[in-house]
C-alpha cells in the first residue's frame, strides 16, 4: 500500500499551504459558506421547549366582528392578568397607530358563549332631536393599564411616533412609564442573506427588553459570553438563533406555550387566571394575528434547510426563540481557535501524507470520511454545531491536489524516462498486460541483430577524456542503431559499451497452443510474423551497415578540433563495425531481483541466440563482409532480392551446434557477383572437402582466405567439413 514518494521536501511545504489555505479561508468567510449544512444542523437539533417564555396569540374565540384596533383593550386586559399572575414581562408585537378612533366600540371582554362585551361610544344630547358622539371610555385609551403591568410592558415602535402616548394608555399609565420608554424595537437582522438566522444582540431590542423582564443577570451573563458574537448586517452585533418547529395551532399543555387571546380576555376572570397562570415566570409576547396567519411570517432555516419541515416561522415565534437562546446560551456557535487550528492542521496532515505515502483511492476515500466526520459533528453536538466544513474541505483539497499534482508530475517524469530508457514495444507490451501479471519466462521465437565495434578498445585508449568517448558513442548510435527501432520496429535489448543488440519477436508459424496464457497473448498484439520479422532484420543489418560507414567515413571531419588530430587519424583508420544476425528460441520477461523494491529489473531476452550473434559477429573480422546471418534466414534473404556468400559451417565457441553462415550485401556490390562468389565457393568447397585448393580465389576475398587457411593450418576443420573455432 506505501509506495515511494521521493518528494521531502515538498511535503512540508504542501502541508503549511494546506494550513494556510484553511486559516484564511475561515477567517474570511467564517461560517458564511457552509450555510446549507449549519442550517440542516440546527433544524435538526431544533428547540423544544420554551421555559423562558409564552405567546399570547389572536384566536377563533374573538368573535369575527372584533377588529383588530377593536381588540386592543383585550390584550390590555390579558396583560394585567398576566402579571398579576407572575409573567415577568409583556411585550405586544403590533405596530400601533397612537390616533385611535374613539368614536368606534371596542371589546372590552369576551363571554364564555363567544360574544364581546363592548364599550360604545354615547351620544350626549345637545338640545332636542341632536346629541354629539362622545367616544367610549375605552376609546379615550384603548391599551389603558394599570401601574405594575405598564412597569413590565413594551410594545413595537409606532406607525405615528410623533404623537402623544396619553391617546393609548391614559394620562395617569404615561406617568407611570419607565423613562426608557416602552417601545422596543422588532427589527429583523440578517447578514449575507435575507434568511432569518440571527439573534439581534442590540439594547434597544424586544429581545433584550423580554430576557431583561426574565433574567438581567443571566442577560448579563450571556452578553459576556461574546466570543461568538459577529457583525450583522447594519453593523448590528448578533448570534446565531436556535429555531423551534413552527407551530400553527394553540398549545396550552406543550414546552411551547401558545395561549389563546379569548381566554386571557375573557369575562369570567377565575377563568382567564387560570390561564395566566400558566405563564408564571415567563415573559410573554402578544401577537395580534392568528397562529395560522400568513402577514407576519419569516423565511428561516426551518424553510430552507436541507431536509426541513420547509415551514415559515411566525415572527413572535422567531422571537420567542431568540429569547429563549439568549437566556440559555444554547446558542448555535463555532469550536474554539485553537480547535479548529488543530482540525486544519490534523486535516492537512493527513491529505498531504496520505497523498505522498499511499494510494489515491484511500487519499479520496479519507477525505470523504473527513467530510462525513464534519457533518456529523455539526449534527449530533447540540450546541457546538457551525464547524468549518469549507475551510477543513479546503484545507484537505489543498494537500490533496498538492500531492496529486506532484504525483502527475512525477508520474510524467517517470513517463518520460520510460519512454527515453524503455523502448516503445515493450512498453506497448508491458502496458497491455492484465493486472496483477507480471512478464517472465515466456517462451517465444526471435530473430536476433549484434554489432560490436572493431577496435573500441584501442579507440577509448586514444580519446583517453572520458567525455570524448561518451559524446562519440552517443553520435554514433544516434545516427546509425537508431534505424533500428524507428523503420524496422526492433526491440533494443542492450547497449553494452560498443556492443548494440536488438532482437525482433515473431507469431510462430506453428499451430497455436490450446491454452495460450495472458502473457502470449499479450504478445502476439505487438509483434510481428515471421516473414516481416526476417524481412525487417535482413533489410535494417544492411541499412545499419551502411550508415555505419558512413559515420566512420566523416570521423575527421566530424570531430577536428574536438579531439587531438593524431588520435583522430589513428581512429579513423582502426574503428569497424560488424553485424551479426540470426534465429532461435529465446525466452522473454523480466530480469532482476524477484523482490519488489529491491534492486532494479529489466526486460529483455536470454537464449542461445544471443551467444551464436555474438559469435557470429566477431567473424565478420575474418572475413570480407560487414554482416554475417546463419542459415534460416537464408530463404527469407534470396526471396528480398539481397545477395549472400557461403562462409562456411561454423561450430563457434561456446555453442556445440554448428550453424552455417552466409554474408549479406546488396546485389549492386561487386564482392557479391555472380562471379565471384561462384569462384569463392568452389574454392571454399575444395577446402571442406579435399583440405586444399588449387581453384583460384578472388582477390577481394584474401582476407577470408587467410583466415580459412590459418583454420585449416590449426587443425579446426573436422572430417564432416565443420569448423570447430576455439575464439571468440
Amino acid at each position: 500500500m506505501l509506495h515511494d514518494f521521493p518528494l521531502t521536501a515538498h511535503k512540508t511545504l504542501f502541508f503549511v499551504l494546506a494550513c494556510v489555505v484553511g486559516i484564511l479561508l475561515d477567517a474570511q468567510l467564517k461560517t458564511r459558506v457552509d450555510f446549507w449544512i449549519h442550517d440542516a444542523a440546527v433544524v435538526y437539533q431544533k428547540r423544544l421547549q420554551w421555559p423562558h417564555i409564552g405567546i399570547v396569540a389572536l384566536d377563533n374565540g374573538i368573535p369575527i366582528n372584533v377588529g383588530r384596533k377593536q381588540a386592543l383593550p383585550l390584550y390590555a386586559k390579558a396583560a394585567e392578568r398576566l402579571i398579576a399572575a407572575g409573567a415577568k414581562g409583556i411585550f405586544l408585537d403590533a405596530r400601533v397607530f397612537k390616533g385611535m378612533e374613539g368614536r368606534m366600540p371596542f371589546a372590552l371582554c369576551i363571554y364564555d358563549d363567544g360574544r364581546a362585551q363592548w364599550s360604545d361610544p354615547q351620544c350626549s344630547p345637545i338640545k332636542q332631536g341632536q346629541c354629539v358622539v362622545v367616544p367610549s371610555h375605552a376609546g379615550n385609551a384603548p391599551l389603558k393599564m394599570n401601574a405594575q403591568t405598564m412597569a413590565r410592558f413594551s410594545i413595537a415602535p409606532y406607525i405615528n411616533p410623533e404623537e402623544q402616548d396619553f391617546l393609548l394608555y391614559d394620562w395617569d399609565a404615561v406617568m407611570d412609564m419607565p423613562t426608557e420608554g416602552i417601545t422596543a424595537s422588532d427589527r429583523l437582522v440578517t447578514r449575507h442573506s435575507p434568511i432569518a438566522r440571527w439573534l439581534d444582540l442590540s439594547a434597544d431590542h424586544a429581545v433584550r427588553r423580554l430576557a431583561n423582564f426574565v433574567d438581567k443577570e443571566l442577560v448579563q451573563a450571556s452578553l459576556a459570553s461574546s466570543q461568538d458574537d459577529e457583525m450583522c448586517d447594519a453593523q448590528h452585533l448578533c448570534r446565531r438563533v436556535r429555531l423551534s418547529k413552527p407551530l400553527y395551532q394553540l398549545d396550552i399543555d406543550g414546552e411551547r406555550l401558545l395561549a389563546p387571546l379569548s381566554v386571557l380576555a375573557s369575562c369570567d376572570a377565575a377563568k382567564a387566571m387560570q390561564m395566566a397562570q400558566k405563564f408564571k415566570g415567563k415573559a410573554v409576547i402578544m401577537q395580534v394575528t392568528g397562529p395560522q396567519e400568513s402577514t407576519d411570517i419569516l423565511v428561516s432555516p426551518m424553510t430552507t434547510a436541507l431536509f426541513g419541515p420547509k415551514l415559515m416561522t411566525p415572527g413572535a415565534q422567531f422571537i420567542a426563540d431568540e429569547v429563549e437562546t439568549l437566556l440559555n446560551q444554547d446558542h448555535p456557535r463555532v469550536p474554539a481557535q485553537m480547535v479548529k487550528y488543530a482540525l486544519f492542521i490534523a486535516v492537512a496532515l493527513f491529505s498531504v501524507l496520505a497523498g505522498a505515502l499511499l494510494v489515491q483511492y484511500i487519499l479520496w476515500i479519507g477525505g470523504i470520511c473527513i467530510f462525513i466526520f464534519l457533518i456529523l459533528l455539526c449534527f449530533l453536538n447540540p450546541v457546538l454545531q457551525l464547524w468549518p466544513v469549507a475551510a477543513t474541505m479546503a484545507t484537505f483539497f489543498t494537500g490533496a491536489i498538492l500531492t496529486t499534482a506532484a504525483h502527475l508530475l512525477l508520474g510524467f517524469k517517470l513517463g518520460q524516462l520510460v519512454h527515453n530508457y524503455m523502448p516503445a514495444p515493450i512498453r506497448q507490451l508491458l502496458m497491455m498486460l492484465p493486472p496483477g501479471i507480471s512478464f517472465h519466462n515466456h517462451s517465444c521465437q526471435a530473430v536476433v541483430l549484434m554489432s560490436d565495434l572493431a577496435g573500441y578498445t584501442t579507440v577509448t585508449g586514444l580519446l583517453k577524456e572520458p567525455p570524448h568517448v561518451m559524446e562519440l558513442m552517443n553520435d554514433y548510435l544516434d545516427e546509425t542503431s537508431i534505424v533500428l527501432e524507428d523503420k524496422y520496429q526492433g526491440w533494443l535489448e542492450a547497449y553494452v559499451g560498443d556492443l548494440v543488440c536488438y532482437y525482433w519477436p515473431y507469431c510462430d508459424s506453428a499451430p497455436a497452443s490450446k491454452q495460450k496464457n495472458a502473457l502470449g497473448a499479450a504478445l502476439d498484439k505487438v509483434i510481428l510474423s515471421q516473414e516481416q520479422a526476417y524481412h525487417h532484420i535482413l533489410a535494417g543489418a544492411l541499412e545499419l551497415s551502411v550508415l555505419q560507414h558512413q559515420f566512420f567515413s566523416t570521423l575527421s571531419e566530424r570531430y577536428r578540433g574536438k579531439i587531438d588530430d593524431q588520435a583522430l587519424d589513428k581512429i579513423s583508420q582502426i574503428i569497424n563495425a560488424g553485424v551479426g544476425i540470426t534465429s532461435g528460441t529465446v525466452v522473454m520477461g523480466a530480469l532482476g531481483p524477484e523482490v519488489q523494491g529491491k534492486g532494479v529489473k529489466k526486460f529483455g531476452i536470454l537464449g542461445d541466440p544471443l551467444n551464436l550473434a555474438s559469435r557470429i559477429e566477431g567473424l565478420t573480422r575474418f572475413f570480407n563482409t560487414e554482416v554475417i546471418m546463419t542459415e534460416e534466414l537464408l530463404s527469407e534473404a534470396v526471396q528480398a532480392g539481397f545477395a549472400t556468400r557461403r562462409l562456411g559451417k561454423m561450430s563457434v565457441k561456446g555453442r556445440d551446434m554448428p550453424a552455417t553462415i552466409f554474408a549479406l550485401g546488396y546485389c549492386d556490390d561487386v564482392r557479391f557477383s555472380q562471379e565471384n562468389i561462384s569462384a569463392w565457393d568452389s574454392w571454399l568447397t575444395e577446402i571442406e572437402t579435399l583440405g586444399q585448393s588449387e581453384k583460384y580465389c578472388p582477390e577481394l576475398f584474401a582476407q577470408d582466405k587467410n583466415s580459412i587457411l590459418s583454420w585449416l593450418e590449426r587443425g579446426l576443420l573436422s572430417e564432416h567439413a565443420i569448423w570447430h573455432l576455439d575464439q571468440k
